[in-house]
């Protein structure tokens, strides 16, 4: 019996499997098209306080006096781009909306990522948030097969395989198309970069280190939100505004 008919039968049998078979775009991100993750800890300390006073100026917020926890005077501070600033509280799912840049780590099980914990940012600075994949910085008690990602969301769809499972298509060049889950129990945290989302009473946590002549520079504040987001009501009026459009 001639081999020939064997092997060519095992060559497109084996052909077949290779185009079945999806194709892992997570495994192919490069590090140029990689987003900005969460950078090492620099060297800064952590004051806690709470907001006391929201100054404004022409309507808008300039700046908020912070007291600290250990007590003593407040101390004001200037929300200018020369800070990393960031209103920060837990929302709910319906963050996870068309235009939103998201972001978040997910476990690929299968050649298909799961995400559970999202952060949605809002406001300017999202804008410039560079888009992009790539391979999870090695953590202790995470899956060696964790990818960090970055986008604007495109849209959000039920899967068709698993209808348990809603999904997430990011506008991500190196995804090509492919969805990523929202795992089950997700959580969302919302980081908004607009001051007028500050509130009195808030806690805050102030950033920062050693500058000219030993005095303390600051070159973060994080305001927390304490009371959950509603995404129906921050993006009510939006919404409303489309609806007077169509």
């Amino acid at each position: 019996m001639s081999l020939r008919p064997f092997l060519s039968a095992v060559f497109c049998l084996a052909s077949i499997a290779v185009l079945a078979a999806p194709v892992n775009v997570f495994a192919q991100a490069t590090k140029k098209e990689a987003p900005n993750q969460e950078p090492p800890k620099p060297d800064y300390i952590t004051v806690k306080g709470t907001v006391v006073e929201i100054n404004e100026k022409s309507g808008r917020v300039v700046s908020v006096d912070i007291l600290g926890e250990g007590g003593g005077d407040p101390v004001t501070v200037a929300i200018t781009p020369r800070i990393q600033f960031a209103v920060e509280g837990k929302g709910d799912d319906g963050f996870l909306r068309e235009r939103v840049v998201v972001s978040g780590t997910g476990t690929l099980t299968n050649n298909l990522l799961f995400v559970k914990d999202w952060t949605v940012h809002l406001g300017v600075a999202a804008r410039k948030l560079r888009s992009g994949v790539q391979k999870a910085d090695k953590a202790i008690g995470q899956s060696v097969n964790s990818y960090f990602l970055q986008g604007p969301i495109k849209s959000r769809q039920q899967d068709k395989d698993y209808e348990e499972y809603e999904t997430l298509t990011l506008t991500i060049p190196a995804l090509k198309g492919q969805p990523v889950y929202i795992d089950k129990g997700a959580s969302v945290t919302v980081r908004i970069t607009d001051a007028s989302a500050v509130e009195k009473g808030a806690p805050v946590e102030l950033h920062q280190k050693p500058g000219r002549g030993g005095r303390l520079e600051t070159i973060g504040l994080k305001v927390i939100l304490e009371e959950p987001l509603k995404a129906e009501e921050y993006f009510a009026s939006e919404d409303d505004d489309k609806k007077k459009k169509r």
